[in-house]
């Protein structure tokens, strides 16, 4: 796939990239025929897994330009063609096996309408939903062939929402449709007697939040918000004559459900993160019997089946592919995937230079690996290593303990990360965690030491390593900062073990006063107040509100949330006077620069002094800081919500100010470069030495979809930087020098190939007649233009801009008429005498060759000679060789 160059990009050196970050969960994937592969939408494209290694394979792509694709779909009796279907309503048709488009056709809807579901009833007509302005849904029959509308619903009256699904199964052997929208009612319509269609009401009208159809016999499968899956049989149109059966194990609203291709089995998933396989046919046998496959890393969202696998589409950006035994075979995983309150607190973005790779956020308490170049997670590195909290009806987003911040090393040897978790009611959870570099395939890195409550219960808010990475930073919300320092420890025996110890605490201020009155702080052995009744009925069961939490749990990887420090430290006052803001520490380790509120603090590591550096512009407080690196390391980089400054630390004085709204400064460790990033997606690359910045980018994306809250170096150097961006801590951007067009290969296209063994002997054959007549006829005066490109403009150029002859000189008229000048030998001393013939009969060597005149040969042209071989060419072979002119012009 290719990358797209944005337009607006000021540095045409560079070129501004999407490296990661894509959804791949937003719609429902479909298995291949063969059963081998898997297809999953993207955006506007199509990627092919092998379900094997769960390595893509291929892409497919429409020819004209849409926004996304709405769904996909093999035909059952035909398994040659995939059909997908964009939110405009352009319906394209793929082959399978090579992968081309073989037609595309824009659908009769309106402009305003956007297509909801897709689904396709044979090879010439298709079932779609559509989104009228007024978020109303209407339904209806188009042709896949001429795009025309056969049938339209009109007696439908359903909102649209984002959890509407539509399941196709049989019913007395006529297609009909099934449809949902998160409400009460179950919408049956049949497909080929349009004025049969029913509307069904949950059990104890319970809202609806999934549907499948049986694929073969008069069977519908709902799961409602109590967590009840309830299967209808009978006459789908006739209330009165529907038999039912109740599957109850989900305590949360299942959010997907799929029968088996032969209908003997049901599965569903949802909240609580396990997939269940009911069997729901005709075996007797194993009536009521349930498997399960629990722990996934996220919620269910669509379930799809085949013969032989399952695929299991989770809220974390993953799919996971299970046997139908229910065991998990592997796992398709895209970067991305993070918690709300993961987003929320904001995670980090590190790049790794031994694994090329960037280090940032994953799901709850996890952190991975990504690797740009491959496009792969390579790592999934469990930081918390603690079970995963329990949705309950009562809260069905629980908070979990989160990764809050992440410093590594510039060798890449020690990771330091640092979790939270306070939700009002218990102590916090706070631990500072230093990990060791292990070459090991399961994980890069092992734990070393664990530090519970570092700050005494308080989030760390900045987290700082030296480049040896023996020397760390931390800073808390309780106002103070704390050095760490790597020891070896002398144990029994003659052995040593590494660990890491808190050498001090500095502070401006107390630190302590504020914390003291904490709520949390103090109270935390009353507990939760809350007594559970027995059955409680809760407003999400019936009713959908205005911030649905089913809604909200179904697209919880869409949630764009800030930071907010109540949210975070629930009870804590909100104090800019002293608040801790960025650390940083010097390269060797000798210098700490911390905020304390808007004063900026430098510390001495060894004597812990330090000496407060204080401007009004730097109000009201300081947000990052960052030593510089090479020759730059006597400058300090600092920045607030309005400014970016920097300081010598030579004078201790401003060197410059410039008035921007950073949201990220990151610092090259290798380089001397840094990197600033807006609130209006502005990049700035600059050097400490001078405010002109070596790199510009003005508005790379619209701040309206999304700010860079992050952002790091690659492998840079002075002349070619790459920097990677993070934006709502999903997608990754990267800034980088753009690819070179020198040294690519030519490509060949197909249709010049020739088409049979004695083809190619004859275009070969042709192609050599062609360039040896043509090189003998014209090599005299087509090398003379070459070698002389002044010449080969004059014989080009137009009369009337030809200079007068009288203003050329003599040698350039010789050139250009064919005059050639023999070369002079020149006689070289002759060491010993040469033997002569005496019998010669040649008189020109009885002649002194330093006497001899030069000749001038003037070209004089023959037009017979030319004329006629031309004519016997043309005689005996055709005037044009095809296989030669599309040779020569590349076609």
């Amino acid at each position: 796939m290719g990358i797209k160059q944005h337009k607006n990009v000021a540095d045409s050196n560079y070129i501004f990239c999407r490296k990661g970050g894509r959804s791949i969960i937003e719609r429902r994937p479909v298995f291949s025929p063969d059963g081998q592969s898997i297809a999953v939408i993207v955006e506007n494209i199509v990627r092919v897994y092998n379900i094997q290694t769960g390595d893509c394979v291929r892409f497919l792509e429409t020819e004209s330009n849409v926004n996304e694709l709405v769904g996909i779909q093999f035909l059952e009796n035909e398994d040659y063609n995939l059909y997908g279907c964009s939110e405009k309503g352009c319906i394209t048709t793929w082959t399978w096996d090579q992968g081309a488009v073989l037609r595309e056709i824009n659908l009769n809807i309106n402009d305003d309408y956007k297509v909801v579901t897709f689904n396709m009833l044979s090879d010439t007509e298709c079932f779609v939903a559509c989104s009228k302005p007024k978020k109303q849904l209407c339904f209806g029959i188009y042709s896949v062939k001429t795009g025309k509308l056969i049938q339209l619903f009109k007696n439908v009256y359903m909102k649209n929402n984002s959890m509407v699904r539509v399941s196709l199964g049989y019913c007395n052997g006529e297609r009909f449709a099934a449809v949902i929208n998160g409400t009460t009612d179950l919408y049956i319509q049949n497909l080929q007697q349009f004025h049969i269609c029913n509307i069904l009401k949950s059990l104890n009208t319970f809202r609806i939040t999934a549907v499948a159809a049986h694929h073969k016999e008069n069977m519908v499968a709902i799961g409602d918000a109590m967590g009840r899956v309830t299967i209808l049989r009978g006459n789908l149109y006739n209330k009165k004559g529907l038999g039912q059966e109740i599957l109850h194990w989900h305590y949360l609203p299942p959010l997907d459900l799929c029968f088996s291709l032969q209908g003997s089995y049901l599965y569903s998933g949802g909240i609580e993160k396990v997939l269940v396989k009911w069997t729901a046919g005709n075996l007797t046998n194993k009536a009521n019997e349930k498997n399960f496959i629990p722990r996934l890393p996220g919620n269910v969202r669509y379930i799809v089946v085949n013969n032989s696998h399952i695929a299991i589409t989770l809220s974390n950006n993953s799919v996971v592919i299970a046997s139908a035994a229910m065991h998990v075979m592997c796992t398709i995983l895209e970067c991305g995937g993070l918690s709300s309150a993961m987003q929320a607190i904001g995670s980090s973005l590190v790049f790794h230079r031994h694994f090329q790779a960037l280090l940032m956020g994953g799901r709850s308490g996890c952190l991975q690996l990504y690797s740009p170049q491959s496009d792969k997670v390579l790592y999934n590195i469990d930081i918390t290593e603690v079970n995963r909290m329990l949705p309950s009806r009562r809260n069905i987003i629980p908070l979990e303990i989160e990764v809050t911040s992440v410093a590594i090393s510039s060798n890449g040897k020690w990771l330091v990360t640092s979790e939270y978790r306070n939700d009002g009611k218990v102590y916090p959870e706070e631990r500072l965690k230093f990990w060791a570099y292990q070459n090991k395939k399961a994980t890069p890195y092992e734990l070393n030491t664990c530090a519970n409550l570092s700050h005494g219960g308080c989030m760390v808010v900045s987290l700082s390593l030296n480049g040896e990475g023996d020397l760390c930073v931390s800073a808390g919300a309780d106002q103070k900062f704390r050095i760490w320092r790597r020891e070896t420890i002398q144990e029994k025996k003659q052995k040593t073990r590494i660990t890491w110890s808190c050498v001090t605490a500095c502070y401006y201020s107390s630190g302590v006063s504020q914390f003291l009155s904490h709520d949390v702080l103090n109270n935390y052995k009353i507990g939760d107040p809350y007594i559970y009744a027995e059955f409680e009925v809760y407003p999400y069961f019936r009713e959908i509100a205005k911030d649905d939490i089913i809604e909200k749990v179904f697209n919880i990887h869409k949630q764009r949330t800030t930071m907010d420090p109540n949210a975070v430290n629930p009870g804590t006052k909100v104090d800019y006077e002293n608040d801790m803001g960025g650390v940083d520490i010097s390269h060797d380790g000798s210098l700490i620069a911390a905020w304390f509120g808007c004063k900026l603090t430098l510390w001495d590591t060894h004597l812990c002094t330090f000496t407060t550096l204080s401007h009004f512009a730097l109000r009201p407080k300081g947000v990052h800081v960052r030593f510089g690196n090479k020759d730059a390391a006597h400058y300090l980089v600092c920045t607030t919500d309005n400014c970016l400054a920097v300081w010598s630390l030579l004078s201790l004085t401003m060197k410059w100010l410039v008035e921007i709204h950073p949201t990220c400064l990151a610092a090259d460790p290798f380089t001397n470069i840094m990197a600033v990033t807006t609130k209006t997606n502005d990049v700035y690359v600059f050097n400490p030495h001078n405010s002109s910045p070596i790199l510009t980018q003005k508005q790379l994306l619209d701040p309206a979809t999304g700010v860079f809250r992050l952002c790091t170096f690659g492998q840079s150097s002075s002349n070619a930087i790459k920097l990677y961006l993070m934006r709502n801590d999903s997608e990754i951007y990267s800034i980088e020098p753009a690819k070179k067009q020198t040294g690519t290969l030519e490509v060949i296209s197909k249709r010049n190939l020739p088409v049979s063994n004695f083809s190619a002997l004859l275009a070969q054959q042709r192609l050599s007649e062609a360039e040896s007549t043509t090189i003998s006829r014209d090599t005299e005066y087509v090398n003379n233009s070459q070698a002389n490109s002044t010449i080969a403009q004059l014989l080009t150029a137009s009369p009337h801009m030809v200079p007068p002859v009288s203003l050329l000189s003599v040698t350039f008229l010789q050139d250009i008429s064919g005059h050639r000048q023999v070369e002079e030998t020149v006689d070289e001393p002759i060491e010993e005498a040469m033997a002569v013939d005496n019998e010669s009969s040649d008189d020109e060597d009885d002649l002194p060759k330093s006497n001899m005149p030069n000749v001038a040969q003037l070209w004089t042209p023959n037009y017979e000679v030319v004329k006629s071989r031309k004519i016997n060419k043309i005689i005996k072979e055709p005037f044009l060789d095809l296989h030669s002119t599309s040779s020569i012009f590349n076609l």
